[in-house]
């Protein structure tokens, strides 16, 4: 029995050592021998890495086109990051974009995208590809609206579909997204007010309030009319009962376009790889996927990259590298549009994690943002500088720079109606006869729209020819005078033009296609705006102009009434000076003096001369001026 026993021993140790042999044999599988030592070298075993999460917010005809599915594995894959996507309209993804559950933005629809980063939501736009909305319908077009432009054929739509004639109806996105948006702008430049006019107008109008490809199945078995983007419609238009019927017109261009989201409290590493899906999205070899995405299967390509030609008259930023991390918003007056774009791009490369963002508008216009719409803004620039503290002192502004001068022209083309034989003697009579046009800026908001009112009333005076007024203003709107003791008051608190003698426009660069497209003869506007447009000027006398320091005491004698917002201003005719400040909402006040600093600097006045403007040089500060801009101003008060 001992024996036995012992026996057993050894023979259950042997086993052991065995085992634990074998199992030691199991554990060094994944640990690589050193050939040329002869030893055994120990690594530890690889741990996974998590994939970054990035959140895309995008609209459903990029995606119902299949177009993100096709690009997603490429960017994950470069990256190696998770892109999980949403897909909703343009005005659901901006709003799960401002909530903060988004990291970029994928839309198309330019007007809410400014909004967007005006509401200081986003930073790094770029504009990257590009098709059209066009009208699609049944096949034998119950409404006749082939050949027609978008606006005619939309007339004919509403026409027919209010008076009950059978098969015309039309189905709409109902979204607010970018397509439904598009399609609203149509209708309102066919001349009608959509809520109104259009909507919960009769049975004829359908709101689908559904995506892209859903509405146009919708419309299919409705057999209606409807408004789709190009590659949406291609992508369905084998399970559809429907055929392109209107697809010209300039107001059918579709943009799409990219941006970070900037929330409440920024992460750098969602930022960073925001920015990195852009610049990759922007990327010559990503423009050139989305240029051929689709020509296998539709025989042409569903989008076309910017990098192909950017369509005239749209301008797009596909170049710069996104590389911003924090936006700089400036607030400026229309006329600066050109210059303010320079400034943009010299500050921008001085200053690469700052995304310079510009909104122009009339200087009435942009003020009242600050002080009644509870705006923000780090740089405001006025063409009036009285504007900044008559309205901005002490709440919203406690300094301003005067940096540029200017002075009122009268602008024409070779279009224009006596275009060879006007000149500054004689413009006023030109201007009087039945047949010529003229259009000012808005009164209401842009400083050239009421300097335009008071240049008519001194050229009464300085031509001593007492009617121009009332011969080519009071006739053709509600805009009034009232002259006591050699002082005009003009009351423009509700111009309402005719647009037969006299055009409005809201700022003063939106006159220059006006002219150019012949639709007016003549414009009021500054000189600047007239050597950046390229058009022909009379140049007016210096007592009518408002240029002249030296005929303040002229300029004073005339007075417009304006509104602003609930209540009524008065502006004083004063020499043209423009100004700037940092408002006190800026939430970035510093990076606000380093913009004015390039402004009033020798890089900012080369701009300024070369864009047709006048520098004050040295440019002059007044009022609690910052420390940080002492050294490029001379502080006068």
């Amino acid at each position: 029995m001992k024996r036995s026993f012992k026996h057993s021993i050894v023979i259950l140790l042997f086993l052991l050592l065995v085992g634990g042999v074998l199992i030691a044999g199991c554990t060094t599988t994944n640990q690589p021998v050193n050939q040329t030592a002869g030893q055994q070298v120990t690594t530890e075993k690889p741990v996974a890495v998590e994939k970054q999460k990035l959140l895309l917010a995008t609209t459903t005809s990029l995606y119902d086109t299949g177009l993100l599915n096709y690009l997603e594995p490429k960017f994950e894959e470069k990256y190696n990051v998770d892109l999980q996507i949403t897909s909703q309209g343009t005005g659901k993804a901006i709003e799960l974009a401002k909530k903060g559950d988004a990291d970029v933005l994928l839309v198309h629809s330019p007007s809410q995208e400014q909004t967007f980063l005006e509401d200081g939501y986003g930073l790094n736009r770029r504009t990257f590809a590009y098709n059209y909305f066009m009208i699609v319908g049944p096949a034998n077009d119950p409404a006749g609206i082939k050949g027609k432009t978008p606006e005619e054929a939309f007339k004919a739509i509403l026409t027919q579909g209010k008076a009950g004639k059978a098969g015309v109806m039309f189905v709409s996105r109902g979204d607010a997204s970018g397509t439904h948006t598009s399609e609203q702008a149509v209708w309102k430049a066919a001349g009608y007010t959509y809520a109104a006019d259009v909507q919960r107008s009769g049975n004829w109008y359908i709101e689908a309030g559904k995506g892209m490809g859903e509405t146009l199945q919708m419309a299919s078995e409705k057999g209606a009319y409807t408004y789709t983007d190009e590659g949406t419609f291609l992508a369905y238009a084998g399970k559809l009962n429907l055929v392109p019927i209107i697809t010209q017109g300039s107001i059918l261009m579709n943009q799409y376009s990219v941006m970070t989201v900037y929330p409440a409290n920024p992460q750098p590493d969602k930022i960073t790889m925001s920015n990195n899906f852009i610049n990759w999205l922007i990327s010559q070899e990503t423009l050139t996927d989305i240029g051929n995405y689709g020509k296998d299967k539709y025989g042409k390509g569903l989008f076309t990259p910017m990098s192909a030609g950017v369509p005239k008259g749209v301008t797009a930023d596909f170049t710069t590298p996104a590389t911003a991390t924090r936006p700089l918003k400036v607030y400026h007056a229309g006329s600066l549009q050109s210059s303010y774009g320079k400034l943009e791009k010299m500050f921008e490369k001085t200053h690469p994690d700052v995304d310079v963002q510009l909104f122009s508008g009339g200087s009435g216009a942009i003020i009242d943002k600050i002080t009644k719409s509870n705006q923000n803004a780090d740089v405001l620039a006025s063409a009036d500088y009285s504007l900044i503290p008559k309205y901005m002192y002490p709440n919203n502004a406690t300094f301003f720079v005067n940096f540029a001068k200017n002075a009122m022209v009268l602008c024409y083309s070779d279009k224009s109606k006596y275009a060879s034989e006007i000149n500054e003697n004689n413009w006023y009579i030109v201007l009087s006869r039945d047949n010529v046009k003229y259009a000012i800026s808005d009164p209401k908001s842009d400083p050239a729209g009421y300097r335009s009112l008071m240049t008519i009333g001194l050229a009464e005076k300085a031509y001593n020819f007492p009617f121009i007024f009332d011969k080519i203003v009071a006739p053709y709107s509600k805009i009034t005078k009232i002259v006591a003791n050699g002082v005009w008051t003009i009351d423009a608190t509700n111009p309402s033009p005719d647009t037969t003698k006299l055009t409005i426009t809201a700022t003063g660069p939106d006159i220059a296609p006006l002219l150019k497209d012949g639709k007016v003869d003549y414009a009021f506007e500054y000189s600047s705006v007239a050597i950046q447009s390229g058009l022909k000027y009379v140049k007016l006398p210096s007592a009518i102009d408002l240029s002249d320091p030296a005929k303040m005491p002229v300029y004073q004698t005339m007075q417009v009434k304006r509104p602003s917002g609930s209540a009524t201003v008065t502006e004083t005719g004063m020499p043209i000076v423009y100004a700037v400040t940092v408002p006190a909402s800026a939430k970035t006040p510093d990076m606000g003096y380093e913009f004015i600093k390039l402004l009033a600097g020798s890089d900012g006045q080369a701009v300024l001369n070369a864009d047709g403007q006048t520098p004050v040089v040295p440019a002059e500060a007044y009022g609690s001026v910052p420390d940080a801009i002492k050294p490029v101003v001379t502080v006068k008060g």
